[in-house]
């Protein structure tokens, strides 16, 4: 006869024990999701736009899906060669992942990349336990003859792109999930009449 302290309790057939085993395991399984790369586009109707593409640090190593982020309170013992190190391979990391495309000629950019440290969606760090992201952006003008904007991901390694953009400071409700390989709609850039 089992102690009472051992008392096991069933849930629909699976003992109380086992069920909280596999939920506590199932939530460090997806406690820290394999790394996106988010691009935003905002776009305005003078013509200017900014980028901005965030990259998670854990991309950086062999397997990031058995790394933990790295988080706020590692960043501030960082030297400042080691953080320009970090962003030198930010800026190395985008163009081995993702294409900017502006049709219909395929005009290019040659950005001029700008590197912080922020946590996910660009958000300041505040808390210690904030997981670090590298944000690069960039600013260009868009030329007239420039239609469409789309982003390609180069069938490489593991990560998703997202492709997110603004007009005129207000989200294109129309999101897209890019995997290795896969090619994004293609945006128009000819600004709605205004009313």
């Amino acid at each position: 006869m089992p102690s009472p302290r051992l008392k096991i309790h069933r849930r629909g057939g699976i003992p109380a024990a086992l069920f909280s085993i596999l939920f506590f395991t199932s939530q460090l399984a997806t406690g820290h999701p394999l790394p996106e790369i988010p691009v935003w586009a905002f776009f305005e109707k003078d013509g200017s736009a900014r980028f901005e593409i965030e990259v998670d640090p854990r991309c950086f190593v062999e397997n990031p899906e058995d790394e933990l982020y790295m988080l706020h309170w590692y960043l501030q013992r960082c030297d400042k060669e080691e953080k320009n190190e970090m962003f030198e391979q930010a800026k190395a990391f985008i163009p081995t992942r993702v294409d900017l495309v502006f049709g219909p000629d395929n005009w290019k950019i040659d950005p001029d990349y700008h590197c912080e440290f922020t946590t996910r969606g660009g958000k300041p760090l505040r808390k210690l336990d904030d997981p670090v992201m590298i944000r690069v952006s960039f600013e260009t003008r868009i030329p007239r003859s420039v239609k469409t904007y789309q982003l390609h991901a180069h069938d490489v390694g593991i990560f998703s792109v997202l492709f997110l953009n603004h007009f005129n400071d207000a989200a294109v409700p129309r999101i897209q999930t890019l995997f290795p390989g896969e090619k994004s709609y293609a945006l128009s850039l000819e600004q709605p009449p205004e009313k």
